[in-house]
């Protein structure tokens, strides 16, 4: 029996009691219950870390299942393929138009395609003891953030404690996700604290300045009720793995910069898995301002600010055996929109996960854990749906990180750029 077999049987007990814990009460009530009769369950798959990949269904299914041309939304795809340390970005026909890769001796986190073709990564060698393509633990000295070009050739490659995520920052520069180990004896007296950081780069990758999560949220603690977390072992030593950041987004969108202080045009939306939130951080004021989620999300991944403002989060459930994809009015704090499949349990990753409102409003949807990506409608209809064909070995399909669709002409202009001809619209 693999590694990945038996974390995936684990997770399905605990997925199933989480089920049982939550049945007959309100969406609210559910996530309330299941965390809290399930919390030792929940540290469980904490402790479990990402998967690398899950065991392939027999079924057969793989590469673009459907295809709904007529409400599909069209565009380029790229996907990240975590253990693998690869990168493909596909047509709606899900045609591979581009591959960048980097030696197996690495996983890749994430990765963002610029505007002039260029790719940044957010990855990590394996440990030198790695003998058994165990993923995890990740020591921190393996850590990096490459660029590559088009062509996949290496611009730089730079040492961070970086992990998750990365993004063009609306002047050109780039913010990540970093962290370091620090005692923080109000968290645990003996065990180091792993204090997530908001680090601003320059495009060749030297460093601006970080943002501590801790000491921002410290200057102001109302905004941001901490939750206790257990100590972990998967950085390696010991330590508190108390946020668990794993998406950041600067304000970009001008005409919401005047509509509330929360869109300042220096504010950064993050996400935290371990706190079962999503906030919004002031990089001027080095300070926390907004944050919501603990009565509602389940070890969340993937927030982003929509031009409207609401903001989108890819709620994966940890515990509750089942995702959903969730838009929030954060002025008011309700929840305007889901999307949870039919049955809930049909649709879950326990890690990972990625959303994305698409300009026909329809929903991009990455279930990270089983390889698959999926669009549907407002309504919840399914009409695009892709399984990744990449494996780890025979039994077990390649988990995708996340799914972000460009329009046809953000990679057009850079097909044309680079000398080659762009694919046909549909």
């Amino acid at each position: 029996m693999t590694r990945t077999t038996i974390l995936c049987l684990l997770l399905t007990t605990i997925a199933l009691s989480g089920m049982l814990a939550g049945c007959g009460g309100s969406k609210t009530d559910d996530g309330k219950e299941a965390k809290r009769d399930n919390a030792a369950e929940i540290e469980k798959l904490r402790g479990i870390g990402y998967l690398g990949g899950t065991e392939i269904e027999d079924d057969g299914k793989e590469g673009l299942t459907v295809n709904d041309v007529q409400r599909s939304c069209p565009g380029y795809n790229l996907y990240t393929v975590w253990q693998l340390s690869r990168a493909e970005l596909i047509d709606e026909n899900a045609e591979v138009v581009r591959t960048w890769q980097y030696p197996r001796g690495s996983i890749w986190e994430h990765c963002e395609l610029l505007p002039n073709g260029d790719l940044v990564i957010v990855g990590a060698d394996r440990r030198d003891d790695d003998r058994n393509g165990v993923v995890i633990p990740i020591a921190d000295n393996k850590r990096y953030i490459m660029r590559q070009d088009w062509d996949g050739n290496i611009i730089w490659k730079q040492s961070f404690n970086s992990h998750h995520d990365i993004e063009l920052t609306p002047d050109g520069n780039l913010v990540a996700l970093t962290f370091i180990r620090r005692l923080v004896p109000q968290i645990h007296p003996t065990v180091p604290t792993r204090d997530d950081q908001i680090t601003l780069l320059r495009p060749d990758g030297t460093f601006i300045r970080s943002l501590s999560m801790i000491n921002a949220i410290s200057s102001n603690p109302s905004a941001f009720p901490m939750q206790p977390v257990k100590p972990s072992t998967l950085g390696g030593a010991p330590w508190m793995d108390l946020f668990h950041s794993n998406a950041i987004e600067w304000m970009h969108h001008a005409n919401l910069f005047d509509k509330s202080p929360l869109y300042a045009s220096d504010n950064i939306l993050v996400c935290f898995r371990h706190q079962n939130r999503i906030a919004i951080f002031s990089w001027t004021g080095q300070a926390v301002v907004w944050s919501w989620g603990a009565d509602e999300l389940m070890g969340p991944h993937d927030a982003q600010v929509l031009e409207n403002g609401h903001i989108t989060v890819f709620d994966n459930g940890l515990g509750r055996g089942y995702s959903r994809a969730v838009e929030l009015d954060p002025l008011t704090g309700k929840v305007v929109w889901e999307y949870k499949a039919d049955p809930p349990s049909s649709f879950y990753t326990a890690s990972k996960g990625s959303m994305q409102r698409l300009p026909n409003g329809n929903t991009l949807l990455a279930e990270s854990d089983r390889g698959r990506a999926f669009e549907i409608t407002p309504e919840g209809e399914c009409v695009w749906e892709f399984i990744s064909p990449h494996r780890i070995n025979e039994h077990e399909r390649a988990a995708i990180v996340r799914m972000k669709r460009y329009p046809h002409s953000y990679i057009d202009t850079i097909l044309e750029d680079h000398g080659g001809a762009p694919a046909t619209q549909p």
